[in-house]
């Protein structure tokens, strides 16, 4: 018993002694030594995983920023940065590109590799050359009369909805997107609109997503990683096989239609004649998740950086717009003058048109400003010494930039938590603007290949929303704001309900 005794008391004593030595080491001998940021965040990657799971990372993130300026040590070897040279210097792509972190986007470990989360430049270069046709200009105008059956669908089902009181719209912006996403890329709709809910596969992306934060912050700790992943793996299985057979007969439909134009036919000619037929569906079911999760959930939602987000989200934007069109009323006026003054009938708002209608653009950018994309940053890992906005950072640092905290910098924006769509319009009250800042889609070879769906998708549902309707709060008074009071769960926002009274225009 006194060995045991002995034994455990040297294991405790060499474990404080470790711990001693890495604090020692984080403050004063590390790297990364010199850069400011807050005592804890120096010591230990702790309080950074707490944000996460709380929550406010990137709240904490713009925070920091304020305090300790704009190149921040937010973990012993990380350094956010709120420089918009840092865009072009982390992200620029080709080979000044620095790597994905596979402390971020080896989540989850169990996946096989994809469009969003290859650390591989080869593998992911090979599919952004395959998908890059189906995301063209000209190949989703071509793709428009679609996108107009849902949208026409989601003003008759909401014009009869409203005449029963207020209609949660964010649930309903998310109906449309993925009817439609689902549709340009298996020639079949996921019948949201038709069934007043949430296909099974949709619910179960959504959640899936929900613990992507939990899971990122686990796996930047490699050994608790190496620990747990098998055990998730093993715990993932019965929901990965409902997955596949909730997605296998979509694909396999779309693979009999044979050569058509749209999302998931560039994908299945990369696949074809290449060895390992049933890892290539794998790797074509893994793919059209994202496509789908991404383009429905994003649309903002970054096709390539968020996963069932994403945009990097038309859902979310759209249903941001409108709380912040609503919470503005000389906004909302101004934005319905220039919509209904443009169009005769709903019939004659095409893509086209709606792109040069300047305040309902300004509307949807300032939303992207306000409520970005994750509002979290797609973390890289240097691979050799690097400068960034002119500073040297060492080998094997972690560095990225928090759009939350970019966008909400008063020496980079006027008045960076007012909603002012003006200053996309050349105001000379926001002359002083960094617009150079504003990357809603990022940049580089990894910036989001989905931003031209995304882009014509909430037009498009924003235009024939501000036709159709005037919106208008409910009585409920806790919608105030709802923007400024969603979770953010670093790679998804937790999204509450949003009712508004939909009052039809004559």
């Amino acid at each position: 018993m006194d060995t045991l005794l002995r034994i455990a008391g040297l294991a405790l004593a060499a474990t404080l002694v470790y711990i001693a030595g890495r604090v020692v080491y984080n403050l004063y001998f590390h790297p990364l030594a010199e850069f400011p940021g807050p005592l804890l965040r120096r010591i230990s990657r702790v309080p950074w995983s707490l944000a996460v799971l709380k929550g406010t990372a990137v709240f904490d993130a713009a925070r920091l920023h304020n305090k300790y300026g704009p190149v921040v040590r937010v973990a012993p070897n990380e350094l956010a940065f709120q420089d918009p040279r840092a865009w072009k210097d982390i992200m620029g792509g080709g080979v000044s590109e620095i790597p994905k972190w596979i402390g971020m986007y080896g989540v989850p470990a169990f996946l096989p590799p994809h469009v969003q989360n290859t650390t591989s430049k080869d593998h992911h270069r090979a599919l952004r050359k395959a998908l890059s046709p189906g995301f063209s200009d000209s190949s989703l105008r071509a793709q428009e009369p679609i996108m107009a059956k849902y949208i026409d669908l989601l003003m008759r089902r909401l014009k009869a909805k409203s005449q029963d009181g207020p209609v949660n719209i964010e649930l309903w912006y998310r109906y449309v997107v993925f009817d439609i996403i689902c549709d340009l890329a298996f020639g079949e709709s996921l019948g949201c609109l038709e069934s007043d809910g949430l296909h099974p596969w949709v619910a179960a992306m959504i959640d899936g997503a929900k613990p992507m934060g939990f899971l990122t912050a686990l796996n930047m700790y490699p050994i608790l990683a190496a620990v747990v992943n098998p055990i998730l793996a093993f715990i993932a299985k019965g929901p990965m096989r409902l997955n596949t057979e909730m997605v296998k007969p979509l694909v396999e439909r779309r693979l009999r239609a044979g050569d058509r134009s749209d999302l998931i036919n560039p994908l299945i000619k990369l696949h074809e004649g290449q060895p390992g037929a049933g890892s290539n569906t794998d790797e074509l079911i893994a793919n059209a998740t994202v496509i789908i999760g991404a383009g429905a959930e994003t649309s903002v939602a970054n096709l390539e950086d968020a996963l069932s987000n994403s945009g990097r989200n038309s859902a979310s934007i759209l249903t941001a717009v409108t709380s912040l069109l609503i919470d503005h009323p000389e906004k909302s006026d101004k934005l319905a003058a220039e919509v209904r003054s443009a169009f005769a009938s709903r019939d004659s708002i095409t893509a086209d048109a709606v792109s040069r209608l300047p305040y309902l653009v300004a509307c949807i950018d300032e939303t992207l400003r306000l409520f970005p994309q994750t509002g979290a940053p797609s973390l890289r890992l240097t691979d050799k010494r690097a400068t960034i906005v002119g500073i040297p950072v060492p080998e094997n640092t972690v560095v990225g930039i928090w759009p939350w905290a970019l966008y909400r910098a008063a020496a980079l924006w006027t008045d960076p938590d007012g909603f002012h769509p003006e200053r996309f319009l050349g105001d000379p009250s926001f002359a002083n603007d960094t617009r150079e800042s504003f990357k809603p889609f990022f940049t580089g070879s990894r910036d989001c290949i989905g931003q031209n769906l995304a882009l014509i998708e909430m037009r498009l549902i924003l235009a024939h929303m501000v036709f159709s309707f005037d919106m208008k709060r409910t009585a409920d008074s806790s919608t105030k704001g709802w923007v400024h009071k969603q979770k953010n769960l670093f790679i998804v926002w937790e999204k509450s309900p949003f009712p508004v009274e939909l009052v039809p225009v004559v």
